[in-house]
């Protein structure tokens, strides 16, 4: 049983470990494909979180390194083409919110976990209102808010599960143990 153990955590742990930087990339690809193909259901589902953009978010919180300004331009460019939305409202929204949360940096870094929940709280109603506010310049008309209103507050109240599933791929991947209040910036 060991055996296999150590085998498993060989090719899946090794080879992840040693692609890591790739990992939060393929997270957010992976939760955008979800969120696109929930969102091609209809409007009914303007309840669903926003675990794509909760997952970036984590990212820029948690290690930063990992989520430079070029990436986070592709995966604004990547969620306008598969959600079918104007080219650049979302790239404006992500960029908005990494220069919040760069900015703020040196303070999220002293902070435990509900600090850093109430900063990604702050950051999601920036960028669902920066893509409101957006969309609405974009149709010429103001746009009915409700719907990023209440994507903004079930992504801002499922974040903690978010932060949860992304720090335990962290602490996988940098070989440390699950905490979740851990106040030291860990470089890359």
């Amino acid at each position: 049983m060991r055996t296999i153990l150590f085998l498993l955590d060989f090719l899946i742990g090794g080879v992840l470990r040693r692609v890591r930087t790739l990992v939060p990339l393929a997270l957010f690809v992976m939760l955008l494909g979800f969120d696109a193909s929930a969102l091609g259901l209809g409007r009914r589902l303007a309840f669903l979180p926003d675990f794509a953009f909760a997952t970036i978010l984590f990212w820029l919180i948690r290690h930063p390194a990992l989520m430079p300004v070029p990436v986070v331009f592709v995966i604004g460019f990547w969620t306008d083409a598969l959600m079918g939305a104007p080219m650049g409202l979302s790239i404006i929204a992500y960029l908005t919110v990494f220069y919040i949360v760069s900015n703020l940096r040196p303070e999220i870094s002293a902070l435990g976990f509900m600090g850093r929940w109430g900063v990604a709280t702050l950051s999601i109603l920036a960028y669902f209102g920066c893509q409101w506010a957006f969309y609405s310049a974009f149709v010429l008309e103001l746009a009915p808010p409700l719907q990023s209103m209440t994507r903004a507050g079930m992504t801002a109240l499922t974040f903690p599960l978010v932060y949860g599933v992304n720090h335990l791929v962290f602490a996988f991947l940098w070989g440390r143990g699950p905490q979740l209040e851990d106040p030291i910036y860990d470089g890359a």
